[in-house]
């Protein structure tokens, strides 16, 4: 599939119960509107295609039972989960499961790009979309929930503890019951862009911004800001409480006692996402081949280069 496009690139990584995942986004540098997607299983350090479709897959998640569930440019929520989704997929959606036999169940959940996914369990799964609505799926039904557009993250630590974090400022917290706007904290810039949250309990929230600003707080009490201008953050994941950062061109940080330490200052890290005992980071680019690097406390190589 790759001979065919000039750019293939790494966007996500995950891990499910049937293995390690990656999404891989296809497309010609004169024809980026029209790319195309994969996800592959890895198993015994080969990967092969596990699903493929004509247009681009965004972003995966796991849920807690270990199913695997992907969005696409076209609104497009596909699940390995037993689900009986009710709303067929678009109609010009075609998709293979290449050699593995996975029953892929999918629905049209809206008509437009949805770019995030998060939730608790396969009948608890938040959906948002570049336009704005976000779209919740109880187990039997979606419903529609008004956010404004172009969010870039979602996260939680329960169905009652969720935030989305996205463009002009916007962050928002859901408790169970409702959608509510979070007040910046003095200082940040009112049109900042927030670029990744990770929720490590309900306490203890991290939201980063372009801006270099990292808040750290919650819903209820607030946030503060430890970052610095000095930077600007793309992505943030954890390991045992670790927290890591993706710099873009400055590198890869991890924050220690409050300081950003720089670990790896190559690479432009765009993405970081973790799978068991690892953490990834996603650079911007990747050719002439996709690949990441992986850092795995403890092993006998901690760190190392991921070609895919």
């Amino acid at each position: 599939m790759r001979d065919n496009y000039e750019i293939v690139h790494v966007i996500d990584i995950t891990y499910s119960n049937l293995g390690e995942h990656r999404i891989i986004t296809y497309y010609n540098e004169s024809d980026a509107l029209n790319a195309v997607g994969g996800v592959t299983l890895t198993l015994d350090g080969i990967y092969e295609t596990c699903l493929g479709i004509n247009f681009q897959l965004n972003a995966m998640w796991s849920s807690q039972n270990g199913h695997l569930w992907v969005v696409d440019d076209q609104g497009d929520v596909f699940t390995n989960a037993n689900i009986s989704f009710k709303q067929p997929p678009f109609e010009r959606l075609k998709f293979i499961s290449g050699d593995f036999d996975i029953n892929w169940n999918v629905t049209e959940v809206f008509k437009g790009q949805l770019n995030a996914i998060w939730g608790t369990t396969d009948d608890d799964v938040w959906v948002t979309s570049f336009a704005g609505p976000v779209f919740h799926w109880d187990g039997t039904l979606w419903t529609e929930h008004s956010l404004p557009k172009a969010p870039n993250a979602i996260d939680g630590s329960a169905s009652d503890d969720v935030y989305v974090v996205g463009y002009e400022g916007n962050i928002h917290h859901f408790n169970g019951n409702e959608w509510v706007k979070i007040a910046l904290p003095p200082g940040i810039p009112q049109q900042d862009a927030f670029t990744d949250v990770k929720v490590l309990s309900q306490d203890k929230v991290f939201i980063t911004g372009r801006s270099g600003c990292l808040l750290v707080g919650n819903a209820k009490e607030g946030f503060s800001d430890i970052g610095s201008a000095r930077y600007s953050w793309y992505g943030i994941g954890a390991i045992e409480e670790r927290i890591f950062l993706a710099g873009g061109e400055q590198g890869i940080f991890e924050l220690i006692d409050g300081q950003f330490v720089c670990l790896k200052d190559k690479g432009q890290p765009v993405g970081v996402f973790e799978t068991p005992n690892a953490i990834n980071f996603i650079p911007a680019e990747q050719q002439p081949n996709p690949w990441f690097v992986r850092y795995e406390p403890g092993a006998s190589r901690e760190w190392k280069k991921v070609n895919t």
